[in-house]
């Protein structure tokens, strides 16, 4: 009975001291309709019932009949009857506090912003904040107000005339351009008549500069604070360096980075480049060193997935063991809210379970940095890379047919594959024995340079008139499959493994047409 208010009546005694009991009006029977009971009168129609529909706690609590406030949910004390008790219990502290923002976000002075507020309602799957309504949610933006709107008109029609303004000086413009290029290609026409070369040899000659800023960079500034940390504090021991403060005090009132030349800024742009490269891809020295960084790192990243999983509602799971018998790291394993389940109920595994067997694989090749990348190693990841990105994209499990690849995966599907690195040959990684080439064409995988995309209908069409052109001009394209020693005859069809099935017979010859084979 806890949690539910009991009202009482006043009880009143007579001069005798007996107690005398308020008697309740009979009630025979609820009526949901009339739940005060008071009688309709004559010529009233009473409605019929209508459906229910249902309540959210932002509308409010609809009105309570008297008569059933004797017993009150814990849900209605607050706005239905005051009740006066001790002081309220210590809630545990296992509970999770998030879900207290929603009564805070539903109050006007709660102090919770604006643009955090709480879902509110639980039955709303639809989105990744409508299933979590404990946590603020930043809502969209309000409607406009009327002076707001107002205001939009007005800058919405000085846009107007400031677009028609500089629509004029960009035809103006263009037109200046458009002349300048003429210009340009005619000169471009002599001087590869003059000198008996190409029109595309001049141009490269001339070549073309593309300007862009790239805002995790290497900085210039960065750049002189290093070269003066590696002049100041060169020889000196590890308790007399110099701060970070005082080198860019002293770099700051050396003369020689007030006014360098480009040649001069290049050069400490690649020193600090190349020491940042070292610096990443230097090995640890021991391995309570290596242990340590392996901690950090992977601590780090688990914050950052945690807050992957919050803001999107991604899965992440992830293992991390020692990679010899030596090593001290100890190995982890992480995942985002209950993505261990998928181990334990469909893989049947536990996550501890994983951790150490994927820990004695590793321990068991103890494999460096070399024999990692061996040649057989990257000819794999590659055809890894390649076949798992060409599934995702088509949504179907196909593989990769390097000789067939115009016909079998850019005409049957619509799918290309982008930034193909030049100096690589166009072929199964198994085919490709060449260590740089490999290490090229890995690179180029991982860094996400060469991926799978979809053809637009446009490019499909003009490769499918490509390919009509070349088969006119007598041009095989790829690589035909080789006919069985009995095409044209009558084969029966048997099923595998059972024999004869039946005596239909079938053209040989119409298998010819089946998917190509796969060359990885």
């Amino acid at each position: 009975m806890d949690g539910y208010v009991f009202n009482f009546p006043p009880v009143s005694f007579d001069s005798c001291g007996d107690l005398v009991c308020p008697t309740p009006a009979p009630l025979t029977s609820y009526d949901y309709r009339n739940p005060s009971h008071v009688p309709f009168p004559p010529d009233a129609v009473q409605p019929p019932p209508q459906p229910l529909t249902a309540l959210h706690a932002s509308d409010g609590y609809p009105a309570v009949d008297p008569a059933l406030l004797a017993i009150s949910i814990p849900q209605l004390e607050s706005s239905v009857t005051p009740k006066t008790t001790s002081a309220p219990k210590s809630t545990p502290s296992n509970v999770a506090s998030a879900p207290a923002a929603n009564a805070l976000s539903s109050c006007p002075d709660s102090g919770v912003p604006d643009e955090f507020t709480v879902g509110k309602r639980a039955d709303n799957k639809s989105t990744w904040a409508a299933r979590n309504p404990g946590w603020p949610a930043m809502q969209p933006r309000q409607p406009l107000t009327a002076v707001e709107k107002e205001r939009r008109s007005a800058h919405a029609a000085s846009r107007q005339i400031s677009a028609a303004q500089r629509k004029d000086r960009d035809v103006l413009l263009n037109e200046a351009i458009r002349l300048l290029a003429d210009e340009f290609e005619a000169k471009v026409q002599v001087i590869a008549t003059t000198h008996n070369v190409t029109h595309e040899k001049v141009k490269k000659l001339l070549g073309g500069h593309k300007y862009y800023r790239n805002p995790r960079g290497t900085q210039l500034a960065n750049a002189i604070i290093h070269d003066k940390a590696h002049e100041v504090n060169e020889g000196r021991a590890r308790g007399e360096k110099l701060t970070l403060q005082q080198i860019r005090e002293l770099a700051r009132v050396d003369p020689k980075y007030q006014e360098m030349t480009q040649d001069e800024k290049d050069e400490l742009l690649r020193a600090l480049t190349e020491y940042r490269a070292l610096k990443n891809t230097s090995v640890r020295a021991t391995n309570s060193a290596a242990a340590r960084d392996a901690q950090s790192t992977l601590e780090h990243v688990f914050k950052i997935l945690d807050g992957l999983a919050l803001r999107t509602g991604v899965y992440v799971c992830l293992f991390a063991t020692r990679g010899h018998v030596y090593d001290s790291s100890q190995p982890f394993w992480y995942g985002t809210d209950n993505v261990m389940d998928f181990w334990e109920d469909i893989m049947d595994l536990e996550p501890d379970e994983v951790v150490r067997k994927m820990e004695q694989w590793a321990c068991m090749h103890g494999k460096n940095i070399e024999e990692r990348n061996s040649v057989e190693g990257m000819q794999r990841m590659c055809a890894r890379i390649l076949n798992s990105g060409l599934r995702v994209v088509a949504k179907k499990k196909i593989r990769i047919n390097f000789i067939n690849f115009e016909v079998a995966i850019k005409a049957k599907h619509g799918i290309d594959l982008l930034g193909w690195p030049e100096s690589v040959p166009f072929q199964s990684p198994r085919a490709i024995t060449n260590v740089e080439h490999l290490r090229t064409l890995r690179d180029a995988l991982k860094a996400g340079t060469c991926r799978w995309a979809y053809m637009s209908r446009q490019q499909c069409e003009q490769h499918r008139d490509q390919l009509k052109e070349r088969r006119s001009a007598g041009e095989v394209v790829g690589k035909p499959r080789k006919k069985h020693s009995d095409a044209g005859r009558k084969r029966r069809r048997t099923a595998p493994g059972k024999g004869l099935k039946s005596a239909v017979y079938i053209d040989s010859s119409s298998e010819e047409s089946s998917s190509l084979e796969d060359d990885i």
